[in-house]
């Protein structure tokens, strides 16, 4: 529930003598709501706070950006024959495949950071990484970012003069898979209990974390550095707003492909 802050630096009895504090805790049952930039939000939504988490949301911008492209497409009777809209579906994927990518090659790279992953889940993020190379192309010579790179994220000049070597790369139901494979992986990512967030607080020296999914704690700050816990409250971790962004993404593609089929 929403609250006002006030931070007591010690409490003394009659002769003096600090006595100890009791850390109040609270309950927080409201939706998570997580930033978009693109948006007027209320100050409280929450922000990444570690290097995972801004990499997610990286990923969650295209997911964004690729949920209102696909609302347009949804609503055509033939979408297959629309390449101009499928085009545009090239950047955002483009950037949530590479984000995906950057999401395990953190977690590998960096993995002192995240010591709440255990050996097995090394192995399957591995596992999981090799086969995402395999199922979405991104390198050089890829279909995808020949189309990003040529006619989408800006127009080349020889896209004009030769059109179709890029054009016939413009492939709806492929770049609805590559989606597909990439929202799998990152409701996958998402069970890890690797991510920090922060929100505002409504104190300036209080700097609200939740760096164990569920429960966040408003510290009190001097310097730069937390001197004491001012409360904990138990919230829903920003990932379940995150997962509703997929799945609704998710039923887009379902939606788009229906059509392609019929």
């Amino acid at each position: 529930m929403p609250r006002d802050t006030q931070v007591s630096r010690e409490d003394k009895d009659e002769k003096g003598k600090e006595t100890p504090q009791q850390i109040p805790v609270y309950a927080d049952s409201r939706e998570p709501e997580v930033v978009d930039p693109g948006r007027h939000q209320a100050p409280t939504v929450w922000m990444g706070a570690n290097l995972i988490s801004f990499k997610l949301l990286r990923c969650i911008e295209a997911v964004r950006d690729l949920t209102r492209i696909l609302e347009n497409i949804v609503g055509l009777d033939d979408p297959l024959y629309d390449k101009r809209g499928a085009k545009m579906l090239a950047s955002p994927l483009y950037t949530l495949a590479t984000g995906v990518r950057d999401m395990f090659n953190e977690l590998e790279g960096n993995a002192k950071e995240y010591q709440t992953v255990s050996p097995a889940q090394h192995k399957e993020l591995r596992k999981r990484a090799a086969q995402f190379a395999k199922q979405v192309p991104l390198d050089k010579t890829s279909d995808l970012k020949a189309v990003r790179d040529k006619i989408d994220a800006h127009v080349d000049k020889d896209a004009v003069t030769s059109p179709e070597k890029y054009w016939d790369k413009v492939n709806l139901l492929n770049f609805l898979q590559w989606i597909q494979v990439c929202l799998g992986q990152i409701m996958h990512l998402l069970t890890l209990d690797v991510y920090g967030w922060t929100r505002e607080s409504g104190h300036p020296d209080v700097w609200s974390l939740m760096s164990v999914d569920g429960t966040l704690v408003d510290l009190y700050m001097q310097d730069d550095e937390p001197k004491a816990i001012v409360s904990v409250t138990f919230a829903k971790s920003p990932k379940y707003g995150i997962a509703d962004e997929i799945r609704t993404l998710s039923s887009l593609c379902s939606e788009v492909l229906s059509k392609c089929r019929q």
